[in-house]
């Protein structure tokens, strides 16, 4: 009597799952016949290589893009236009005149200046390269196991420290060369102005 009624609830079960699925197809079904009947959007043109029109002229409307505003000349007022070539050509040595008289002749003490703050500024640099490149060291040599671990990186880093430390090297040198001639240039300057006083 069990097992019929156990069958019996095994049947009803099954029956069940079944109509939820029948009603669950119906419904995807339904909802399928519905989007199909709903009017579709007119499908937008796609332009590709194989179907431009090779003999017709493309048509642009509206202003052109900023880039290509950036890059046509701007249309002169009619008084530019009028200036003779030998009034414009005048401005522009008058404008390299004075951008070179704004910058600082060579051997200035604004140059000087100028150059002293470099050579500090590189070897402040350097003093920090140096520094980490010490502490890189005696944290690498503080452990065996990273000498065993992966020598390799080691030696990538430690190459990559001593050329960064020789190249700020070498531009404190020239920096330093270059100060000694402007300093040399003051002085005969200076040496030249004098004679003339």
């Amino acid at each position: 009597m069990r097992r019929i009624e156990f069958m019996l609830a095994i049947g009803a079960v099954v029956v069940a799952s079944a109509l939820g699925a029948a009603a669950q197809s119906e419904s995807l079904g339904d909802a399928a016949r519905a989007a199909r009947r709903e009017p579709r959007p007119p499908a937008k043109k796609v332009y590709t290589n194989d179907n431009l029109p090779t003999s017709a002229s493309i048509s642009v409307v509206g202003a052109p893009p900023a880039e290509e505003a950036e890059q046509q000349p701007a249309a002169r007022p009619p008084e530019e236009k009028a200036k003779p070539a030998a009034a414009t050509a005048a401005a522009k040595e008058t404008k390299a005149e004075e951008k070179k008289a704004a910058q600082p002749q060579a051997g200035s003490p604004e140059q000087i200046a100028a150059q002293k703050d470099r050579i500090a500024s590189l070897e402040k640099e350097l003093d920090l390269l140096q520094r980490e490149y010490k502490l890189q060291v005696a944290d690498y040599y503080a452990d065996a196991g990273n000498q065993l671990r992966d020598p390799k990186t080691w030696t990538e880093n430690e190459t990559k420290f001593r050329a960064d430390i020789a190249d700020r090297q070498k531009q404190i040198e020239e920096a330093k060369s270059q100060l000694q001639d402007m300093e040399e240039q003051a002085r005969h300057a200076g040496t030249s102005e004098q004679g003339v006083q």
